[in-house]
């Protein structure tokens, strides 16, 4: 049987949400992974030294991931009841990776979740971004055609932008302390929206909010023990994170644009290397002609100097008198 949501895990690769998920989890830790589905992340996370109970909603894909957890609880997150299996049990992390977005009430269930935490434990949430550029795009086009799977998977019940990501966390009594982004372009989702459907300045616009090509947020929250000092540190992480990521997206584009314009300097260096050749040449054949200009009026000068030139000055006045003089030529026939 396959699962939609079942994909092997690589947690070494990049802007990839499960690797941050197992990232976060970090190793050797007890961990609940809620909505474990087939144990795609649940392997990747024993593999690392955890040792891992899950609950599915799916019973079948829940017999699939035994494979791996210590065990699987089969139930709806959605009800109460299903936490009555864990009763007495308490963990390092509460793993929601891409979970709480299908739930009827994501609140509620992260407090039941924190419950299980033990004092120092903490929470990794994975949500998909529905304030993307190219979710969007797909309202200013008259829009919101669910999909398989992805920004608009059609079992999605909550949609959330970073804003009530962490209102929801804040809400279940935790603080986050690390936020990671997967970033896919504007026009790079599955949502396959067209560029040349919207104006260059329509793009900009969308473009100035820094999240919007964040596809999906990734985070690390800890229990707001009600300190001041604590909820300042938590804002002031978040705050750095985003700024960090951002800089550093920029930082990318800016070496892209410097490794362009790197390259039209080198173009323009080998046409000037070009036009100077050019240039040489003109300035050599220039060089030429000024030496022959010499020449002639070195030659020149030297003929008036001479005794021939000077003799003959007279017979020349007076060859020069006489043409002077002669009539005009009369017209033939006249």
């Amino acid at each position: 049987m396959a699962f939609v949501y079942d994909m092997p895990v690589d947690p070494d690769a990049k802007n990839n949400t499960h690797a941050y998920c197992v990232g976060l989890v970090g190793h050797n830790k007890s961990v609940l992974e809620l909505g474990c589905a087939t144990g795609h992340v649940t392997r990747a996370m024993v593999d690392r030294g955890c040792k891992v109970v899950g609950i599915e909603l799916d019973a079948a894909a829940a017999t699939i991931a035994e494979t791996w957890a210590e065990r699987v609880v089969a139930g709806d997150i959605d009800r109460g009841e299903v936490w009555d299996q864990i009763d007495d049990e308490s963990f390092d992390v509460i793993l929601c990776g891409d979970v709480l977005e299908h739930l009827r009430d994501p609140l509620e269930t992260l407090r039941s979740a924190v419950r299980k935490l033990k004092p120092d434990g903490y929470v990794v949430t994975s949500l998909p971004n529905v304030a993307h550029g190219d979710v969007r795009m797909l309202l200013l086009g008259g829009s919101f055609r669910y999909r398989e799977v992805g920004l608009l998977d059609r079992t999605h019940l909550r949609f959330f932008t970073l804003e009530s990501i962490r209102e929801l966390l804040r809400d279940a009594g935790l603080l986050v302390v690390d936020t990671k982004r997967v970033v896919v372009p504007l026009f790079g989702t599955e949502l396959e929206v067209e560029r040349d459907g919207f104006p260059q300045a329509i793009v900009e616009r969308i473009l100035s909010d820094p999240e919007a090509q964040t596809y999906q947020f990734v985070m690390k929250s800890v229990r707001d023990n009600g300190t001041q000092a604590v909820a300042g540190l938590a804002d002031r992480v978040g705050a750095l994170t985003a700024s960090s990521e951002i800089v550093c997206r920029d930082l990318q584009e800016a070496t892209a644009l410097n490794v362009s314009l790197n390259e039209q300097v080198s173009r323009l260096r080998d046409h000037i290397d070009a036009m100077d050749g050019h240039v040489a040449g003109l300035e050599n054949t220039i060089g030429h002609l000024h030496h022959a200009l010499d020449d002639s009026e070195q030659r020149y000068h030297a003929l008036l100097a001479t005794r021939t030139f000077r003799v003959l000055a007279p017979l020349r006045r007076l060859y020069a008198g006489l043409r002077g003089s002669r009539p005009p030529a009369r017209p033939l026939g006249s």
